[in-house]
């Protein structure tokens, strides 16, 4: 079948936003003091390689972090992996989980002869995309070149779904790209139908992020008992802090922002309320007095999860949609998430609402839940408990992902 290209559309669009994609990645290197994540958008990895290449792609942090049990999987069996991102933070994660075992890298701007050249210069022979990169330059000089690509926990919003149909369209024609789709659930099945995807080429594998590690060690950072509100985004620290009732006072509050960079306006903050914190990034120390302790370094967010009492989820206090209980739920921690569960109503269901995890509607409703199971120690460890025995019968995942990845390889 010939491919049709993205278009002459698309591809004057993508020129003329060209400058702004430059000021982006100029601002963005600045921003994360990564010097070489322009040079990287522009011509990708200086290295020229002819070894057959597994190609990852994840978008950041979440998605790096949810692919790397399949990318440990394919390296314990022999396979050469380029693994890129589109963010520095996600780039200094792939780094983090892989050393010199991967090749790292970051994603081409969406420019024809960006991305011919990037594709060029490697003799690549699957393309595995972590659920939304659907980049359609990218995945033309992919797909014209034989090289077939596989969309991991492929999935499609309602929102993208009632996309402009100048994008809708792009979409569909993208789409026709992808040689396999291995989905989480019907509902995924039927959006990616719905925006073009042929049937036959979808399969319901099920979530890729329940193949995580479910017997971890991870080292105890802080000493002193704490709860923890992971991912959180802007607002929801405040939230959580100006509604913290008397009882609860001298409990350590950790915080872990979605983006780190965050740190100094969340310090700002912190320092607008009157509360005594301490900061991670600083290296400053946490003493008796210390009511925040501001973690707010990648990395770590497994660890302070699995010495946590209580693990309060961020991005679900506000229009976010929640981020992936699955991790803590390995660790088996007492989870409480928000009404905001548009990214996490598998993984709700999964769990069991009430049984395995707490979902709430309001920031006060969080707060007399907190309160119940501090007092109740034995209802807060139930709830760990049921999280893990949920996710561990899912445990199998990671091998059905391997055994559908296997004939391309």
């Amino acid at each position: 079948m010939t491919l049709q290209s993205p278009g002459v559309i698309y591809r004057l669009i993508s020129f003329l936003f060209l400058p702004l994609w430059l000021v982006h990645a100029i601002w963005h290197g600045h921003k994360q003091k990564f010097s070489g994540y322009l040079k990287s958008r522009l011509r990708g990895s200086k290295k020229r390689s002819m070894q057959p290449l597994v190609w990852v792609h994840a978008a950041s942090v979440g998605e790096t972090e949810a692919v790397t049990p399949l990318i440990r999987a394919l390296c314990n069996q022999g396979e050469a992996i380029l693994f890129t991102s589109f963010t520095a933070t996600g780039y200094r994660t792939i780094q983090r989980n892989f050393g010199d075992s991967v090749e790292p890298g970051i994603i081409p701007i969406d420019i024809s002869w960006i991305c011919a050249g990037f594709i060029q210069q490697r003799n690549i022979k699957l393309c595995l995309l972590m659920e939304t990169e659907l980049w359609p330059e990218l995945l033309y000089q992919t797909a014209r070149r034989g090289i077939p690509i596989v969309q991991l926990n492929a999935r499609l919003s309602r929102k993208t779904l009632k996309s402009p149909r100048l994008i809708h369209s792009l979409l569909h024609r993208t789409m026709r790209y992808i040689s396999l789709y291995l989905t989480r659930n019907d509902n995924d099945r039927e959006n990616l139908i719905q925006l073009g995807a042929p049937q036959q080429k979808i399969k319901i594998v099920g979530n890729l992020k329940s193949a995580i590690d479910l017997s971890p060690n991870y080292p105890r950072i802080i000493e002193r008992d704490y709860l923890l509100l992971a991912s959180s985004h802007d607002n929801e620290e405040s939230l959580l802090l100006a509604h913290r009732p008397a009882s609860v006072e001298k409990l350590l509050i950790v915080i872990a922002p979605r983006h780190p960079t965050r740190s100094k306006a969340l310090q700002q903050q912190l320092s607008r309320l009157g509360i005594n914190y301490s900061t991670r990034s600083l290296s400053q120390s946490i003493n008796p007095q210390t009511e925040v302790y501001l973690a707010d370094t990648l990395g770590e967010l497994k660890a302070l999860m699995a010495h946590a009492l209580i693990v309060i989820m961020g991005g679900s206090f506000d229009q976010t949609g929640g981020h992936n209980l699955i991790e803590p739920a390995a660790l088996g921690c007492a989870i409480i998430t928000g009404p905001s569960d548009a990214n996490i109503r598998e993984d709700i269901e999964l769990m069991g609402k009430g049984s395995g995890i707490i979902q709430v509607t309001d920031i006060t409703a969080c707060w007399q839940n907190i309160e119940y199971l501090l007092g109740n120690p034995n209802q807060a460890r139930e709830l760990g408990i049921q999280a893990h025995r949920a996710v561990s019968q899912r445990a199998g995942i990671l091998e059905d992902y391997l055994n559908e990845i296997k004939p391309y390889l």
